[in-house]
């Protein structure tokens, strides 16, 4: 599979309809897991996790997308609102939809923190990003 095809825009946009899908489903569904296996802070590493990606798909589709054909900086804007905005919007859905979920800020801020990682790490790789754009094209 070519960068090209890789990249192109009806590839991109079922990558972030699947992602964002499955994130709205596991913040919002009853998870059981068969093993009892306490490690502190685990979920907030996995919400961190979570996001990061969240938001590096939403970036490369609106940055790499040739029908959308945003800037590095409108597309990384775009992406982290959206992000943070969709974390806080499962938060409050959590406390109002479920009774098996609990709503917490500290799951806002790992949600929040691993958006802001993708704005510095892609902030650090603008150049590589916009000429990985350029190659694509």
């Amino acid at each position: 599979m070519g960068i090209r095809r890789l990249l192109g825009h009806k590839f991109l946009f079922v990558l972030v309809t699947v992602i964002t899908s499955a994130l709205a489903w596991a913040s919002l569904s009853r998870i059981v897991v068969p093993v009892d296996i306490k490690v502190e802070g685990s979920d907030k590493i996995a919400h961190f996790i979570a996001y990061f990606v969240l938001t590096s798909v939403w970036f490369s589709f609106f940055f790499f997308s040739e029908k959308l054909n945003k800037s590095f900086k409108k597309s990384l804007i775009i992406a982290s609102v959206f992000c943070v905005l969709f974390g806080m919007l499962m938060e409050v859905l959590q406390a109002l939809l479920t009774n098996y979920r609990s709503s917490e800020w500290y799951d806002v801020i790992a949600n929040t923190s691993g958006t802001i990682f993708v704005v510095f790490i892609f902030s650090v790789f603008k150049n590589k990003l916009i000429e990985l754009k350029q190659i694509s094209r």
